[in-house]
């Protein structure tokens, strides 16, 4: 018996001087660590690519609606092709464009005179209320609003988060911008 408890001792001793197996091990705990950090950052990288461009989307349209004094509901409908082709390389189905004409009175208080969204309906009611940021409120002025939604899809899904629904980001970017001929913008048949 005292034989065999010596031969597994100098086994024990052997071993735990062996350092080979050491980088190995360490590997095995880091690399998922360092995977799901690098899937982050890439994620987060495409996410903010994709809020810029639709940040410019938005302001594009805005800046080709105010260029003329007046507009229809076929120019209206072609600046959903400009705020697809603003977005390329990335996907846009399920983009949702909406045009705004808004009318500030004298107290400051904006309200639409006419709107327009790609199912070539009125998103808001005519003579309705507008919410403006107060920086834009000036009486006596006339504002284009452009809102342009997006759902942006996640390209990597964790598939052991059932219950957290992560998989889908909602953007919207809202521009406003004034006319740059004349009083407002009238929009012939909306």
């Amino acid at each position: 018996m005292n034989g065999i408890l010596v031969k597994l001792n100098r086994a024990v001793t052997r071993l735990r001087g062996d350092k080979s197996g050491v980088g190995a091990v360490e590997f095995a705990l880091i690399a998922p660590v360092l995977i799901v950090l690098y899937m982050g950052s890439l994620e987060i990288s495409v996410a903010m690519s994709v809020s810029k461009k639709l940040a410019r989307a938005s302001s594009t349209v805005a800046d080709l609606v105010t260029q003329g004094e007046t507009v229809d509901k076929a120019f209206l409908k072609s600046m959903v092709n400009v705020a697809q082709s603003v977005m390329m390389p990335f996907r846009t189905d399920g983009m949702k464009v909406k045009i705004t004409g808004i009318n500030i009175d004298g107290s400051g208080v904006g309200k639409a005179t006419w709107s327009w969204q790609q199912d070539n309906t009125q998103p808001y009611a005519k003579d309705s209320t507008q919410t403006l940021p107060k920086d834009l409120a000036i009486p006596n002025t006339f504002l284009v609003r452009t809102e342009i939604e997006f759902d942006h899809k996640l390209l990597l899904i964790m598939p052991g988060l059932s219950d957290v629904d992560i998989r889908t980001l909602n953007m919207k970017k809202t521009y406003h911008l004034r006319q740059r001929i004349g009083d407002s913008v009238t929009c012939s048949n909306c």
